[in-house]
């Protein structure tokens, strides 16, 4: 049936009683065209009549409408696409994609340098591990709370200005980490278009980072010894006293030594368990003849070595502020607690005491193969290394004391 009022437009009826509106023409070279336009009832006549009319309008001009339509498809396709990017753009953060680096990177770094980029990224907040208290927030943490396309130099300046001031070096390393991953953003297709690559470059935020300088090695030398040991013997707290000995003398993690607990210490077998990073059920290191004198004097107020009756827990927490105020008596540069642990390993070297037996003291994890699978030593040739370290320490240190050629056994203490 053809519309008397709009030429080329009918009502097309199917044997299967479906109806369509359809608009028949021609294109300007000739050829014949049948245009669907829609069932009647969606379509009311006068707006079929208007549909008709304009696309006939379109064919007089010379175009296809079907190619018209097939454009403005494309062109609505490629606006959702947009708006889907720009709903990306505006929500994805820097934590997503930073939780995909370190996956995509886990089996290739090592542990100790994905537990950096962990540590560096942590929230903090958390209770410790190890020891009292709760996590420290990492630097790049707040980035990682940020939208992609918010980070840029003026963004990462502003970061380093305000991380720099409290910790430098943590500023410099998360630096360091953040413009690598970044970096990799601007190589993945599902990143790259959110990225401002230079970022990074920027000639002014590269000034504020913290650069590296030479530090003065954390470690005591052989010619501070006597100093130190004086001036550590002369605190008022003997159990500080004996912990700061105690940390020189073995090489100990501050945590490993302040944990020990006298069911750990054998004094008849000479040797001592504490608790260890690298191996969960810890090590027995040997318990040396001076160090073995400063521990028997210790008072059994609890279940710890190195009690404290003031701390919650019942065992020292807090000797750096001792220790400092030593390094202040005797006039010596700044020397952390860990610095100590150095100081074992640095001094070591004196009576050529072996590499693989300063590892296994000091829980090191082994490096060498043999190191790894073959070489187990026992207890007692540990001691006489051991030995040999300690008494030479006590004569650089000028520190007298003489071993008793037998135990003397446990005494009751004020």
């Amino acid at each position: 049936m053809w519309d008397t009022e709009t030429p080329g437009l009918g009502l097309k009826a199917s044997p299967g009683g479906s109806k369509q509106y359809i608009l028949q023409s021609r294109l300007t070279s000739g050829s014949p065209i049948r245009i669907t336009i829609g069932k009647p009832a969606a379509w009311k006549l006068d707006l079929a009549q208007k549909e008709a009319r304009r696309l006939q309008g379109l064919i007089d001009q010379g175009h296809d409408p079907r190619q018209k339509k097939a454009e403005q498809a494309a062109q609505d396709q490629a606006a959702r696409e947009q708006a889907k990017v720009e709903a990306i753009r505006n929500t994805i953060t820097v934590q997503s994609a930073w939780n995909e680096y370190l996956a995509n990177n886990t089996g290739y770094w090592g542990d100790r340098h994905l537990r950096d980029h962990q540590n560096l990224s942590q929230a903090g907040g958390q209770p410790k591990k190890r020891g009292t208290g709760l996590t420290v927030q990492g630097v790049l943490y707040p980035l990682l709370q940020l939208r992609m396309i918010d980070i840029n130099a003026e963004t990462l300046t502003d970061w380093q200005k305000l991380e720099a001031q409290t910790r430098a070096n943590n500023a410099r390393q998360g630096f360091e980490m953040f413009r690598a991953f970044w970096r990799w953003c601007g190589q993945q297709k599902d990143y790259k278009s959110l990225v401002d690559a230079q970022a990074v470059e920027n000639q002014d935020l590269r000034k504020k980072v913290p650069s590296r300088r030479a530090k003065k090695l954390d470690v005591l030398q052989r010619g501070d010894l006597a100093e130190w040991f004086n001036a550590v013997q002369h605190l008022s707290n003997p159990v500080i006293a004996a912990y700061l000995q105690g940390l020189l003398l073995t090489g100990a993690r501050r945590e490993e030594l302040a944990e020990l607990k006298w069911t750990d210490v054998n004094f008849k077998a000479g040797g001592m368990w504490v608790k260890d990073k690298v191996e969960d059920e810890g090590r027995m290191i040997p318990l040396t003849p001076y160090l073995s004198s400063l521990i028997t004097a210790l008072p059994r107020r609890n279940e710890w070595v190195f009690s404290s009756p003031a701390a919650a827990d019942g065992k020292l927490t807090e000797p750096r502020i001792a220790h400092n105020r030593a390094l202040d008596a005797a006039g010596l540069e700044h020397v952390t607690l860990h610095g100590l642990r150095r100081t074992f390993a640095s001094l070591a070297e004196w009576v050529e005491m072996p590499v693989g037996v300063v590892a296994q003291i000091m829980g090191h994890k082994p490096n060498a193969t043999a190191e790894r699978h073959y070489k187990s030593r026992p207890l007692e040739l540990l001691a006489i290394w051991h030995g040999k370290y300690e008494a030479w320490i006590l004569e650089q240190a000028g520190v007298e004391f003489a071993q008793p050629l037998q135990s003397q056994g446990l005494r009751v203490v004020a």
